[in-house]
């Protein structure tokens, strides 16, 4: 920020603050001229009153200082306002100075009290108004020539009396300034201190948003009660790379850092894109939900993602250091979500469609998509799975469950979440269950085309 005159560097800064400051000048502004107005309509009345023969002229004199007052308070609606609210201040200072004195040489009025008056004025609205340095400079300049002409004129020859009232004039005039200097410099920094306190308050925003929704932390701002729901209908999917723990044994720290940083980095925009959460990283697992928000295909987005997953795996594959290939589980069904912690918040998902997910995950295979038998319902009608198959699942028992394989036919390519209009399949007839998926007679075993996510019809139905 530049000592003299004030103003900051940065020209975007600048403009900032004088909009700011501009604001906040045209209310305090109206609120001071109207407290003038009030404060000073008895004054007026009383020298009307008492002025004898010059009552036509002081009640003349009177009635320009309130239509003065009024237009500088009816100015101040004015649409454009904030852009000169300082030309505004400084005329009404200089229009009333010049007035002032103008009526102490024409009525018994002290030509002290005009004078001065005119200062006192200009202090109130650096005070009040903010009334910035540069205006009040300016103002002071135009109001003095009038008022120390009236002084001067008021105290014929060079006596005490002059001298003293022209030191107190040079006194207020300087204090006005000086005030209006300090005032300013103040608030400068004070707009400076919230700037950077805004901006400070969005990046911890912005960091709490990549491990907590947008909507939940909002909510976490502003209530000190836990935040808990219960979402009936959602999918949950998580990811693992297989064989990675050997192979993270084998690396250098800040090399299996910077794997899963790249491979998790692109996870996280591909969550964005398919209007999933990111919900948390288990060591090399990747956990997402979709349904959080409101959706009523968030299995077909957690499919999609998956999707998407394993062509990024794809494409990284190069760069790996070894095999990269996903095992991904989804399941759908209820969750509850709450944020849990004190010092360090997390946002997590409990409940029976968590738990079945992280099962898929664990009893898939590498480089394909195991889902729950509540997932594959809601995406019969657009994708070809294989199975049921039969898998045991630790506290649930035996239970059908499915790999994708693909959309299915004549229902278009369906990665990218939201495809509507996507003709149906026809109902087709399921084949008795598989007891394992490697032991399905019906499963082709030709691997995914991870990049158009398309794959092989297995387990004909009918």
């Amino acid at each position: 920020m530049r000592k003299l005159p004030l103003s900051f560097r940065d020209p975007a800064e600048e403009r900032a603050f004088l909009e700011a400051d501009n604001r906040a000048a045209v209310a305090r502004g109206r609120a001071c001229v109207l407290l003038a107005l009030v404060m000073s309509a008895p004054f007026l009345t009383f020298d009307v009153l008492l002025s004898g023969g010059r009552a036509v002229v002081m009640a003349v004199l009177a009635a320009g200082c309130a239509a003065l007052v009024a237009v500088a308070v009816v100015t101040t609606w004015w649409r454009n306002v904030a852009r000169h609210i300082q030309l505004v201040i400084v005329s009404v200072v200089v229009l009333y100075s010049w007035g002032a004195s103008a009526t102490a040489t024409l009525t018994r009025i002290s030509p002290d009290d005009a004078a001065f008056s005119s200062i006192l004025l200009l202090l109130a609205l650096v005070g009040v108004a903010r009334v910035r340095f540069v205006s009040a400079l300016v103002a002071t300049a135009l109001a003095l020539p009038p008022a120390l002409v009236v002084l001067v004129l008021a105290h014929p020859g060079v006596s005490h009396s002059l001298v003293l009232n022209l030191m107190c004039f040079t006194a207020f005039s300087v204090l006005d300034v000086t005030i209006a200097l300090a005032l300013e410099r103040s608030r400068r920094r004070t707009f400076l201190a919230h700037r950077a306190l805004a901006a400070e308050r969005r990046r911890s925003e912005r960091l709490l948003h990549t491990v907590i929704p947008e909507d939940v932390a909002r909510r976490l701002a502003t209530s000190p009660l836990p935040i808990a729901d219960t979402y009936d209908d959602v999918t949950v999917l998580f990811a693992d790379i297989v064989g990675f723990t050997p192979l993270a044994a084998s690396l250098p720290a800040a090399e299996v850092v910077r794997l899963l940083d790249l491979l998790f980095g692109r996870f996280d925009d591909l969550c964005a894109v398919h209007g999933m959460e990111k919900i948390k990283t288990i060591g090399d697992a990747y956990m997402a939900v979709a349904g959080i928000r409101p959706s009523t295909d968030h299995a077909a987005r957690a499919v999609a993602l998956a999707l998407a997953m394993q062509r990024e795996a794809a494409d990284l594959a190069s760069s790996w250091p070894a095999d990269l290939a996903l095992r991904i589980g989804i399941s759908s069904g209820p969750v509850v979500a709450g944020v849990i912690g004190r010092r360090t918040f997390a946002f997590d998902l409990w409940g029976d469609a968590v738990n079945t997910a992280s099962r898929m995950e664990a009893h898939g295979r590498a480089g394909r998509i195991h889902v729950s038998a509540d997932t594959h319902d809601l995406l019969a009608d657009r994708y070809d799975f294989s199975g049921p198959h039969l898998t045991e699942v630790k506290g649930k028992g035996v239970v059908p469950t499915y790999f994708l394989l693909g959309p299915g036919d004549n229902r278009g390519d369906d990665r990218h979440v939201g495809v509507k209009g996507s003709p149906s399949h026809p109902e087709r007839r399921r084949t008795p269950p598989c007891p394992e998926p490697a032991d399905c007679p019906h499963e082709r075993r030709q691997p995914l085309d991870l990049r158009s996510g398309r794959g092989p019809q297995g387990c004909q139905l009918g």
